[in-house]
């Protein structure tokens, strides 16, 4: 007989903030329910804080709803084995979740200008000073690892930051190919991750993203 999956993503049908706990599912080969919300305001009154996305977990018999991305992830990354081998690998792993949560929180009113409004100069400066300086310290990170030549954040194998850190770069090269041109490491990452086996297939087949190129 079979059985339902454990995990149950909801988010609207874009990539947006669920995007990585997709990819870290997919990573970590873990088979869930990826639910389209298109009825926000039916649903919006019985969710935890008001918002998207939710994880549901089944695990233990009972639904465990969690909202916030970052808890998700680190939910996930804990109960999947995808948070280092290490209590220093964790710490890793946070500081870099932290940095991309940072870079994300200036990214956002850029990817998503019509809804924002954000002043023409403000755009400018983004992808002319912001950008490359988050860009630099991400670079720093990644020579932090406890494994440098694995060439990932944290230690020998992927963690759920380097999975945050991918989304994010992802997003840019979706608005400006020649986003990393300038960033050979960070270039490489991202074909690195790009290339794991469990991704690949998803990566290939996804809904096209929202972020367009300009």
């Amino acid at each position: 007989m079979s059985t339902s999956p454990t995990f149950e993503v909801l988010y609207f049908p874009i990539h947006g903030r669920a995007e990585q706990i997709r990819l870290l599912l997919h990573y970590t080969g873990t088979t869930f329910t990826d639910t389209a919300v298109t009825d926000w305001p039916a649903l919006k009154g019985k969710t935890p804080l008001g918002q998207l996305p939710i994880l549901i977990d089944r695990s233990g018999g009972s639904e465990f709803v969690i909202p916030q991305s970052a808890a998700i992830m680190r939910h996930l990354a804990r109960t999947l084995g995808a948070y280092g081998e290490s209590e220093r690998e964790h710490v890793l792993a946070d500081i870099v979740a932290e940095t991309v949560q940072d870079a994300r929180a200036k990214f956002v009113p850029v990817a998503f200008a019509a809804r924002f409004n954000p002043p023409a100069d403000t755009i400018e400066k983004y992808w002319s000073e912001v950008l490359p300086h988050n860009l630099q310290l991400l670079e720093k990170l990644l020579s932090r690892s406890t494994k440098p030549d694995a060439g990932y954040f944290a230690g020998a194998k992927p963690t759920y930051a380097d999975i945050m850190v991918f989304d994010l770069l992802d997003g840019h090269l979706a608005m400006k190919p020649a986003s990393l041109d300038g960033h050979p490491a960070l270039k490489a990452f991202h074909a690195r991750i790009a290339a794991l086996p469990t991704l690949a297939s998803y990566l290939a087949t996804r809904r096209p993203s929202e972020l367009k190129s300009n």
